[in-house]
């Protein structure tokens, strides 16, 4: 039976800031923005918008293109940028998606990995149950204090797909290649909003992870690494998948798969699969048939090498155009505001939110959601 991606789609905050203006505050020169970490913007979220808004407009997006959401029956959210723990942030969701009651709902978090996670047991979902639907919602915001290496990183996004039997975008093929390793590199205890890092030993792991995972891949597979036709990265820099990327693949491109990353900031959960997206939308190559690997790497740390054979005629699937509008179309804010952005409580300053659906105010630690009126 084949098992993959049938719909994907993807959404970010309305507002960015441009990263010249980062570097012309902090005394930086842009190209080590730029150049450096391959950067030029980030998404900036204002009060009333948090990784529950950005992922009911990812899953509508996503399911415009699915004519039996009703088959539906597990909804997992990805994320390590929760707010309770104890009730699910896809609970939320459910709420707004309308979807079936008899749904297992629930949370998954292991850093930057859950997404894949997430993936892989969807996977295993609908090979029990054929005629299921899961849908994976991959949303975090990323927020570092002023003037720390990884302030230019900020940003964030939510990534939503549809996995089920008979899909039409990627056939996920079985072998994967997984490396586990109890390191602290990148960390955030209950009781801090902003994670902790050791920047040096994150990107040291991430390759070492990389290349032990890759390892193992390949010694499962019935192929070599010239038989992967693309491949695409967890992206928290797009600098950071451009090494990746010549540690395993020599002549072969990514660049593709980091245009809308590069202008989004680091994502997290869903930053790997924001890299796919940006791929199918920007590849000059009919993809039909293709090869494509993925690597995954969640801080702490996991990481899983695993691969997809592109279907043919996933061009009927994809929404180029509207990604690129919606990018285009964001409020640039100006530094100032950045810096009062996270100050205001949500019953403040309206802002416009990317979808339908806003943060209305937090009560007692209870947080109110309200669909915009039309």
């Amino acid at each position: 039976m084949n098992i993959g991606i049938d719909s994907i789609a993807f959404s970010t905050s309305n507002y960015f800031l441009d990263l010249r203006q980062l570097a012309s505050h902090r005394d930086v020169d842009y190209d080590k923005y730029c150049i450096g970490i391959g950067q030029t913007k980030m998404s900036i979220f204002p009060p009333n918008e948090d990784v529950v808004t950005i992922a009911v407009e990812a899953a509508r997006k996503a399911l415009r293109k699915v004519s039996q959401a009703n088959r539906i029956d597990m909804l997992i959210f990805a994320t390590e940028s929760a707010f309770d723990l104890s009730k699910s942030a896809g609970i939320y969701v459910h709420r707004f998606l309308k979807l079936r009651e008899d749904c297992r709902v629930f949370d998954l978090k292991q850093a930057c990995y859950s997404a894949t996670a997430a993936l892989r047991l969807a996977k295993s979902h609908v090979a029990e149950n054929p005629d299921s639907m899961v849908l994976i919602v991959a949303s975090d915001v990323v927020k570092y204090s002023p003037h720390t290496l990884g302030e230019p990183t900020q940003g964030g996004g939510s990534v939503a797909m549809v996995v089920s039997r008979d899909p039409r975008i990627l056939t996920l093929e079985d072998h994967s290649g997984v490396h586990t390793a109890d390191v602290m590199d990148f960390w955030r205890p209950v009781d801090r909003k902003e994670a902790l890092f050791d920047s040096k030993l994150s990107v040291y792991n991430y390759l070492k992870s990389l290349e032990i995972s890759f390892g193992r891949y390949l010694e499962k597979v019935n192929f070599s690494a010239y038989d992967v036709d693309y491949a695409c990265y967890h992206a928290p820099f797009c600098k950071m998948a451009r090494k990746a990327h010549r540690q395993i693949f020599k002549n072969k491109s990514v660049e593709n798969t980091l245009i809308y990353n590069a202008v989004i900031g680091n994502s997290c959960s869903a930053s790997l699969y924001i890299c796919f997206v940006s791929l199918l939308d920007n590849s000059p190559e009919d993809l039909g048939g293709k090869r494509i690997g993925f690597y995954s790497y969640g801080s702490g740390s996991v990481a899983e090498f695993f691969s997809g054979l592109m279907v043919r005629g996933y061009e009927d699937m994809l929404t180029a155009e509207e990604n690129r509008r919606l990018l285009e179309n964001r409020t640039e804010i100006s530094f100032a505001e950045y810096e009062n952005f996270g100050k205001a409580d949500a019953g403040g300053k309206k802002y416009k939110n990317i979808g339908d659906v806003t943060l209305a105010d937090v009560e007692n630690g209870r947080r109110m959601y309200a669909e915009n009126s039309p």
